[in-house]
């Protein structure tokens, strides 16, 4: 497994809904979040092409006002500002002062930059070089005019026709100032429409619900959608898993889209092949077993017919030997786990049983088991399975130490023992048909004890797993899926 599907597995959840959640919930998430950042560069773009002509036109304006007071004779210009006063209406402020004002400036962005850089180049236009021309930007609460002493907001009511702004107006005023002679020409002006000079909050809370709302919609019905289409996946997972289980199949509905309707198809035609093997091999196993009967015992009776004893003996140890092997062979097949039906099983009980039994015969054997362990499954079956390790721990290793807990996801028993062990090669081998390590065969499992524990262990969805013990033996474990 490569660092990437681990990291992945660990941080993603396991169930197929959940996953499809996140990915869409992230996937949602990054196109919204590309959807507004297009939306806001729109906005932006569009703003800036609006400024870049409002500042064209403003500064066209304001640079023939430089030019007519430049070239007004000084003892006109502050008559032709009473006149222009007296009018009103207007939204320039212009004045001849004596000196330079200087105000706060507001915080500069590229808007500013952008009407600044414009206002320039069209006031350029107008007048000429003006590297004395001074721009500057400020808030209507800010202004002062005049002597520089007062503010615009101070101004007493008769003033009141020259505020520069609506009262719901924010936006900032450009102030410009220029030399002529020996004064300051001064002249104030709002910026129309002008709030993205002072910084605007372009993810208003409004828009901020609309993406939720439209977020949550979309992941909502996507969700429903994605239910829609696991809930046949997981009617063919728990049916795959009964079958694995050793239960009889049962048809499956074919619903859905037309792929999981061709799925759900298969799985049943594969699912009744199954089931028709397994019946066929019962019957072909006992057929051949019941067969072999006859022969066995004919053969038998003419071996008890000689006269050479040690031919006799050897012929008859040989035919009980096949004997035994055709009655475990037969017994894998009517004990076999299919018949039994699923019970919940006290595996904690059903393994103190097992120990106290042979702590009878002397033998011996330790116990240490967690409370309340249940599992549902084949009461006979796991009584085979559990019998056969502890007759092996104690067959090669003269005592068994049994162990069963469970956690959260699987009940796990060992049955332990301090014998010479396995080596890898024998760990691998053990589990065949008929093969023992001291290649004597046995008349109570005919060879085929773990072979058929793994069966059953594995029937049930565990796993049988046999590893060293600490300081010599072998460790038998087996853990079940709860």
């Amino acid at each position: 497994m490569s660092i990437a599907t681990h990291l992945r597995d660990r941080i993603l959840p396991n169930s197929m809904l959940a996953r499809m959640f996140v990915v869409l919930l992230i996937g949602i998430l990054v196109a919204q979040s590309l959807g507004t950042w297009i939306w806001v560069e729109q906005l932006k773009e569009g703003e800036r092409k609006r400024l870049i002509e409002v500042s064209a036109n403003m500064g066209s304006r304001i640079g023939q006002t430089i030019q007519f007071f430049t070239k007004l004779p000084k003892q006109y210009q502050h008559i032709v500002l009473d006149q222009l006063r007296d009018m009103g209406g207007t939204r320039y402020f212009v004045s001849v002062n004596k000196g330079y004002i200087a105000l706060p400036n507001i915080n500069t962005n590229e808007f500013s930059e952008l009407v600044r850089e414009q206002l320039q180049s069209s006031i350029s236009a107008q007048i000429g070089s003006a590297q004395d021309l001074d721009i500057q930007f400020v808030h209507f609460n800010d202004l002062k005019i005049l002597s520089g002493e007062n503010r615009m907001v101070d101004l007493p009511p008769k003033w009141k026709r020259f505020a520069l702004l609506e009262p719901s107006d924010e936006s900032p005023i450009v102030l410009v100032q220029l030399p002529i002679s020996e004064d300051w020409l001064y002249l104030a002006t709002p910026v129309p429409s002008g709030r993205v000079l002072v910084g605007v909050n372009w993810l208003t809370s409004d828009r901020l619900i609309s993406i939720g709302l439209v977020s949550f919609t979309v992941l909502i019905l996507t969700l429903f959608l994605v239910r829609w289409v696991v809930r046949p996946l997981r009617l063919l997972a728990r049916q795959a898993e009964h079958i694995g289980r050793g239960r009889k199949p049962k048809r499956l509905r074919e619903q859905g889209t037309r792929e999981m309707i061709a799925t759900v198809r298969a799985f049943n035609t594969m699912s009744e092949r199954i089931q028709k093997f397994i019946n066929d091999r019962e019957r072909l196993f006992a057929a051949i077993s019941h067969d072999l009967k006859t022969p066995l015992t004919r053969a038998r009776l003419r071996a008890e017919m000689l006269e050479d004893e040690a031919t006799k003996t050897a012929l008859i140890g040989d035919l009980e030997n096949l004997d035994s092997m055709v009655k475990g062979s037969l017994q894998l097949v009517k004990e076999g786990i299919v018949h039994e039906n699923p019970l919940t099983v006290d595996i904690g009980q059903m393994l103190f049983e097992l120990g106290e039994k042979q702590k009878v015969y002397g033998l011996p054997v330790s116990i240490d088991l967690q409370p309340q362990l249940h599992l549902e499954g084949r009461p006979m079956a796991l009584e085979r399975l559990f019998t056969n390790l502890i007759d092996n721990a104690l067959q090669y290793g003269n005592a068994a130490d049994i162990r069963a807990w469970q956690d959260k996801h699987y009940l796990h028993v060992e049955i332990s023992d301090p014998g010479p062990g396995l080596s890898e090669t024998d760990k691998k081998r053990v589990f065949e048909p008929y093969f023992r390590i001291d290649q004597k065969p046995s008349s109570d499992h005919a060879g085929l004890g773990l072979s058929i524990a793994r069966s059953i262990a594995n029937f049930h969805g565990g796993e049988l797993i046999l590893a060293d013990r600490p300081g010599g033996g072998l460790v038998v474990a087996v853990h079940f899926p709860l």
